[in-house]
């Protein structure tokens, strides 16, 4: 059991966020600071990570263009330089690092193409985002593990996965709308990233798509919830919960009770399962350390 950061963080200064990460975790991640404005939020900081295709700011969206923008070489710029500074704080030996990126359905949900349609209403934009992300994380894990001399694992978010696999993005007017992804697609196109963590909404059928799915903790109470959180981890996969990490010891009870809700050994709490934050700061990452600390000690006692 490990407690971690998915990535973002409050504030603006870089130094500071991997000074608190490194301080807090055992597995640091790369910060991510969406306060920062234009080009940090999700998008604009995993399109930095593009290879070969160029995005710049639309109307209501980020855009794909056909030619290179300026933004694109900012966000790309701001990459590099962030990587520096950690560098600075985390020094170049630090045995466990985690990077993450917007994953391939989200991306292709959040961009448009040139005359306005969502990129993934065109098989072969979306092909073609897709391949570049693949080789660009790729490419970003590698730079990573060259800087700090140690292992790199892959957090792939996909926020709007659900929406994805239900048909519940819209289209660019109502007439216009985009057909639902089958599932065993979705998860194919998953899989061949072949990430380490998945973070997604509560998706059964698509959490094997990674080694350690990563969803939030509050709502899986649920009958429907409950099987698919105990048919997963019988069957031998991880899984990670964001929990408040506002009260270690309480949180740390409610996962192992939870877990004898759905008659699984609270063994599985060492091995199988992860906790994250579901919002970063240094005061909730000292609790889901702590938490995680208390299941690894406690966890048949609790």
């Amino acid at each position: 059991m490990t407690g971690f950061a998915l990535g973002p963080m409050p504030g603006t200064s870089i130094a500071e966020a991997a000074d608190i990460i490194m301080g807090e975790t055992e597995l640091p991640a790369i910060p991510q600071l969406p306060e920062r404005g234009l080009g940090s939020d999700a998008v604009g900081r995993t399109a930095s990570m593009l290879e070969a295709i160029s995005i710049d700011r639309g109307p209501r969206s980020w855009r794909m263009t056909a030619r290179p923008q300026l933004l694109t070489r900012r966000t790309g710029d701001r990459l590099e330089r962030d990587l520096d500074e950690v560098q600075e704080v985390w020094g170049e030996s630090v045995p466990h690092v985690k990077v993450q990126a917007l994953g391939p359905w989200s991306l292709g949900a959040s961009i448009e193409l040139s005359d306005g349609h969502r990129v993934l209403t065109d098989r072969g934009a979306f092909t073609e985002l897709s391949e570049s992300l693949l080789h660009g994380v790729h490419a970003h894990a590698a730079d990573v593990a060259r800087r700090f001399h140690g292992e790199v694992v892959v957090q792939l978010d996909e926020p709007l996965l659900a929406d994805v696999v239900a048909g519940r993005i819209p289209g660019t007017t109502d007439f216009d709308t985009i057909p639902a992804v089958p599932d065993e697609v979705a998860f194919d196109l998953l899989q061949s990233f072949d990430a380490d963590y998945l973070h997604a909404p509560p998706l059964w059928s698509l959490a094997r798509a990674a080694k350690t799915f990563l969803t939030t903790f509050r709502g899986l109470d649920t009958p429907r919830h409950l099987d698919g959180l105990g048919e997963h981890l019988n069957a031998g996969h991880r899984i990670g919960l964001g929990i408040e990490g506002s009260d270690s010891r309480a949180e740390a009870i409610t996962l192992a009770r939870h877990l004898d809700r759905i008659g699984m050994p609270r063994e599985l709490l060492i091995d199988h399962l992860d906790v994250y934050p579901v919002k970063a700061s240094a005061r909730s990452l000292r609790s889901v350390s702590e938490t995680a600390d208390i299941l690894i000690r406690d966890a048949g006692d609790l």
